[in-house]
């Protein structure tokens, strides 16, 4: 599931310092924000949180684009609405969410909607420490520690450690349960700038949410094809599905588009066994650079926008890679 599975700071070159906020926004800022590492590759989820909640009349679960709320901070679930009374912001109000990472180095990040002063008051207050590694985060626990009786266990529920080490920059909240996790934008290179992300991003162009994972089939090591799913919609319109899918040469991304077309078009089934063109219906396929394919499909009858999100979560796509059933999920 995406909440079990596990993201903008700005530019290539961060500093330590608490305003590494960076100017370059939407997921190809995001994905330049992000450090490269094994962990992020494995999953990064991005989520344009205002132009979602306005696309979808508000943040209620019931509007058209209901189900895709929540992406780019799955870890969270249910805490939302206990964060902004226990840390000082909202989630639902800031401008982007995204996330990166698996578990135990799983991380995320608030972009804007929240005042620095009114959070850093909220964080002393449950005795927060600048941590000794990193001054411009502020530790509450100790990495992948749970709290039972501690001032941030009575804010939020038992067993929650998302927010150990928290950073505040001037425009961006980064949190995790461990430093690593919390300062996703710290060190290494970037993840937007490897040739097969960018191209996958570039493909999506400017989704309301996006998922890009090198691991659709599950399990803790890359496996199948580097993929990226999306929505792009806005108010008043259906939603556009989008898969993105990486292959080695141009004449294999020609092959897998004909492929993958026939599979969703009506030669194919669900992890679930339901057809996929009782869930998908105008779908499209083509090659964009010389490598990626982009599939596109809109949600069938009273099906709701967010087919493909739903099909990695459900481990279809696993199974439409790996040509065999589904796995477990990880």
């Amino acid at each position: 599931m995406l909440a079990t599975l596990l993201l903008l700071a700005g530019t290539a070159a961060c500093s330590d310092g608490d305003s590494d906020d960076g100017g370059t926004t939407g997921l190809r800022g995001a994905l330049d924000a992000v450090r490269d590492d094994a962990s992020t590759r494995g999953w990064f989820e991005y989520g344009d949180t205002a132009a979602l909640t306005k696309a979808n009349g508000g943040a209620t679960p019931t509007g058209p684009y209901g189900t895709l709320i929540g992406i780019g901070s799955p870890d969270l679930g249910g805490l939302r609405e206990q964060v902004a009374p226990a840390l000082g912001f909202d989630p639902t109000k800031a401008r982007e969410a995204w996330s990166a990472g698996r578990p135990p180095f799983q991380g995320g990040v608030f972009v804007g909607g929240f005042d620095k002063k009114t959070v850093l008051g909220k964080l002393q207050a449950l005795g927060a420490k600048p941590d000794p590694a990193a001054p411009s985060a502020q530790r509450l626990r100790g990495d992948n520690e749970l709290g039972l009786d501690d001032a941030l266990a009575q804010k939020l529920p038992l067993g929650s450690n998302h927010f150990n080490v928290i950073r505040v920059a001037d425009r961006q909240i980064g949190y995790g349960s461990t430093l690593q996790g919390a300062d996703l934008t710290r060190g290494g290179g970037r993840l937007g700038a490897d040739p097969t992300v960018r191209a996958l991003a570039d493909c999506l162009d400017k989704p309301l949410v996006a998922v890009l994972t090198d691991r659709a089939a599950g399990g803790e090591s890359a496996n199948g094809p580097r993929i990226a799913i999306g929505v792009t919609g806005k108010a008043g319109a259906p939603g556009t599905d989008v898969l993105c899918v990486a292959t080695g040469s141009e004449p294999a991304a020609r092959a897998e588009a004909d492929r993958l077309r026939t599979l969703f078009s009506g030669g194919g089934t669900t992890a679930a066994g339901v057809p996929w063109n009782a869930v998908l219906t105008d779908v499209r396929s083509t090659v964009v650079g010389t490598n990626v394919v982009k599939i596109t499909a809109r949600s069938a009858g009273s099906v709701r926008t967010g087919v493909f999100v739903k099909a990695l979560n459900d481990m279809s796509l696993g199974q439409t890679f790996s040509g065999g059933p589904p796995g477990r999920e990880s």
